[in-house]
């Protein structure tokens, strides 16, 4: 009998932990995407993400208290992703890399740096700083400009930015 129960006791112990290991990491809005980088597609592209100082991620809310992440290419990728889905989309946070330090900051919070002569993966001509001067100074030497998370996002959700984008690739 004392046998059985000590046996009923291991199999339950293992049971929780394959369920709590096949679980997963909970996805919480504070908590940015972790990317594969050379193995991860983007969601809006299908293309490998590949260079980390241009990736952005999404944290969505796919029903009340569970979320999933999007991860992008692109910065510009990310923002045509949500314009093309905006109706179905409960955006939680959104995420960018700092180009200098390759470091995960608050899209929300981020300084953008747009110009014509930054070559980003879709060729979108985006990144991201998480302070104004490196904004600035990373602007004066691409000969672009700087730009909010609201302006950098009320031009894509106007269609401005993918217009852009899509004008690039026609050339």
């Amino acid at each position: 009998m004392k046998i059985n129960g000590m046996v009923s006791t291991f199999i339950c112990i293992v049971c929780i932990m394959v369920t709590a290991a096949c679980g997963g990491p909970t996805i919480t809005p504070e908590l940015p995407p972790e990317i594969a980088y050379g193995e991860d597609v983007c969601d809006q592209c299908n293309m490998i993400i590949s260079d980390e100082r241009y990736a952005a991620g999404l944290v969505v809310e796919v029903e009340p208290g569970r979320y999933e992440h999007r991860i992008f290419d692109d910065i510009g990728d990310l923002l045509v992703y949500e314009q093309e889905h905006v109706d179905e989309l409960t955006v939680a946070a959104y995420y960018v890399h700092d180009y200098g330090s390759k470091e995960w900051i608050d899209g929300r919070s981020a300084f953008y740096i747009s110009s014509d002569e930054l070559l980003t993966p879709m060729g979108f001509g985006l990144a991201a700083a998480a302070q104004e001067p490196e904004a600035q100074a990373l602007a004066d030497e691409w000969n672009g400009v700087v730009l909010t998370f609201d302006e950098l996002h009320a031009q894509f959700m106007s269609g401005d930015g993918a217009m852009e984008h899509a004008h690039q690739h026609g050339q």
